[in-house]
C-alpha cells in the first residue's frame, strides 16, 4: 500500500518527539514491545539503513529469521516492516492497524503522531510472528524516538552522525550526538560507526553512564577516557591478509565498507547467536539496499538511454551524503557527469550543491511530484546558477532525460532526496 489508513496519512510529516503517548498506547495493547525477539537498535544520521541491510544479510546467511523496521519507504509503505524477511501483507497490516486505532481512540483518546502509531503497529506485528532477531531503526534522533521503549537490547548501533533535523535535535553536533546516544541501554554494548572526536566523546559519556562498552570498526572497547581510533575491526577473526575491507561489496563507496564493518562488528559483539567469519563475509556480499548509489540496469529510464550512458540513483540529502556523492563522482571522471536533482525545502540545497559542484558537468533541476515540501525546479536552478553550475530545469524525469544529450561516455545521477528516489523507482518499475 502507498500509505496506511491510520494514523491520519495527512499528518504524515507531523513530528512531535516524546515517549509518553507511545507507552500509553503500548499499555492498552498489552505491551507488545516486551514480547519481541532479541533486538539490535540502530540510530545515526547516515548509514542506518545500509548497516541494517548488511546485518540482515549476515543473520540470514547464518540461517536466522529476521524482523526489521526502517523508514522512510521508497515506493510502498510495506517496505518498512519486514516479518521474518518478507514485507508485511496489506491484510495483516490493516488488521494490526485496526487494533491500534481502536486502542488509541478509547476514552481518553491518545493523540499519537503518524510515526508513533505505525511504530506501535510494527511492535504488535513483530510480537505475533516468530523470528530470531529484530533489527530496529530509529526514525529521528533516538532518546525521544518512538522506537526507544525497549528496556534492553542485544546491542545498540550508532552510525555516522552529521547535521540533520536541527530544529528537533539541536544546533550542534554534540547536541545531536547526545540525542542519538539516548538509545544506549544499561549494560548493553554499543557499536559506533566512524565519528569525529567530539561526537565520540559525547557518545562515550553516555555509554559510561550506562556501563555500556563501546565497540567499533574504528575504536577499541571503551572503558573510560577518549576512544582510541583504529583502522580495522577489533575482532582477530577479521584481521590479517583477508581483511573485511577487501570484500567485494554489492553497495558502492568507501562509506559502505565502513557500514559493512559496523554491521560485522555488531554481529560479533552480540552474544545471543554464534556468527562465523564465513557467514559474515558471505552475507555481506548478498546485501541489498536500493537508492544508495544504486546502479540502475533495467526499467523504463534505463531503456531510453543510449548505450554510452550509465545511470545511478541516490537518496542522500544532507552534507555528509553530499560528500559521499562527491567521492563517488570522482571515481567516474572519465565520463561526462549529469545530475538530475531535487530536494526538500528543509534541506540545505546550496551547501549540498556546492560540495558536489566541482565533480559535475551539468545539472537538471526538477520537482518531486506530489510532494508539497519539494523545492521548485526554478528555485534549485537559481541556486545552481549562483554557484556557477551549468544547469537547466525540467518538468519531470522524462523531460530531464530528454534535455541530456551527449555522444561521449556519460553518467546520469538522480539524487537529492529519498522522496525523489522513491518516485524514480516507482515510475521506472511501472508497466505502463
Amino acid at each position: 500500500m502507498k500509505l496506511p489508513f491510520w494514523p491520519n496519512p495527512s499528518s504524515y510529516h507531523n513530528i512531535e518527539l516524546g515517549l509518553s503517548r507511545v507507552y500509553q498506547l503500548l499499555m492498552r495493547l498489552d505491551n507488545p514491545h516486551l514480547k519481541l525477539p532479541p533486538t539490535i537498535h540502530i540510530a545515526g544520521t547516515n548509514g542506518k539503513g545500509s548497516t541494517q541491510a548488511f546485518l540482515r544479510a549476515i543473520f540470514e546467511e547464518a540461517g536466522l529469521k529476521v524482523h526489521s523496521y526502517t523508514s522512510p519507504h521508497l515506493v510502498n509503505f510495506n517496505e518498512r516492516i519486514l516479518l521474518a524477511g518478507k514485507e508485511i501483507s496489506d491484510e495483516f497490516l490493516n488488521k494490526i492497524l485496526e487494533e491500534c486505532k481502536a486502542a488509541a481512540e478509547k476514552s481518553p483518546v491518545i493523540p499519537v503522531t503518524f510515526f508513533e502509531g505505525i511504530t506501535v503497529a510494527a511492535f504488535l506485528a513483530f510480537s505475533r510472528v516468530k523470528a530470531d532477531v529484530l533489527l530496529l531503526e530509529v526514525g529521528m534522533g533516538g532518546r525521544l524516538d518512538a522506537t526507544n521503549v525497549l528496556p534492553e537490547v542485544l546491542c545498540s548501533i550508532i552510525t555516522p552522525i552529521s547535521f540533520d533535523h536541527q530544529d528537533f535535535l539541536g544546533d550542534s553536533l554534540e547536541k545531536i550526538a547526545f540525542e542519538k546516544a539516548g538509545i544506549i541501554k544499561k549494560n548493553c554494548p554499543v557499536i559506533v560507526g566512524k565519528q569525529t572526536p567530539e561526537i565520540l566523546k559525547t557518545i562515550a559519556e553516555q555509554a559510561a553512564k550506562n556501563n555500556a562498552k563501546i565497540f567499533s570498526s574504528v575504536c577499541h572497547p571503551h572503558e573510560g577516557g577518549d576512544p582510541v581510533l583504529l583502522q580495522d575491526l577489533p575482532d582477530p577473526r577479521l584481521r590479517g591478509d583477508d581483511k573485511l575491507q577487501y570484500i567485494d561489496l554489492p553497495l558502492i563507496g568507501q562509506h559502505q565498507k565502513e557500514n559493512a564493518a559496523t554491521a560485522a562488528t555488531a554481529a560479533l559483539v552480540q552474544k545471543k547467536f554464534s556468527i562465523s567469519e564465513e557467514q559474515i563475509k558471505s552475507g555481506l556480499k548478498k546485501a541489498k539496499w536500493p537508492a544508495r548509489l544504486q546502479k540502475i540496469t533495467s526499467g523504463k529510464f534505463f531503456e531510453i538511454l543510449p548505450k554510452n550512458f550509465e545511470l545511478y540513483l541516490d537518496g542522500s540529502h544532507n552534507l555528509q551524503g553530499a560528500s559521499t556523492v562527491k567521492e563517488f563522482l570522482k571515481t567516474k571522471k572519465e565520463r561526462k557527469i549529469f545530475v538530475v536533482f531535487a530536494m526538500l525545502k528543509d534541506k540545505d540545497c546550496a551547501e549540498f550543491l556546492e560540495i558536489i559542484a566541482p565533480e559535475i558537468d551539468e545539472l537538471i533541476a526538477i520537482e518531486i511530484l506530489g510532494e508539497s515540501r519539494s523545492r521548485s525546479a526554478a528555485e534549485i536552478f537559481e541556486i545552481a546558477q549562483k554557484l556557477k553550475i551549468k544547469s537547466g530545469a525540467a518538468k519531470n524525469f522524462f523531460d530531464a532525460f530528454a534535455k541530456i544529450q551527449c555522444k561521449e561516455d556519460a553518467l546520469i545521477l538522480v539524487c537529492g532526496s529519498l522522496y525523489l528516489a522513491g518516485s524514480f523507482l516507482e515510475i521506472n518499475q511501472s508497466q505502463q
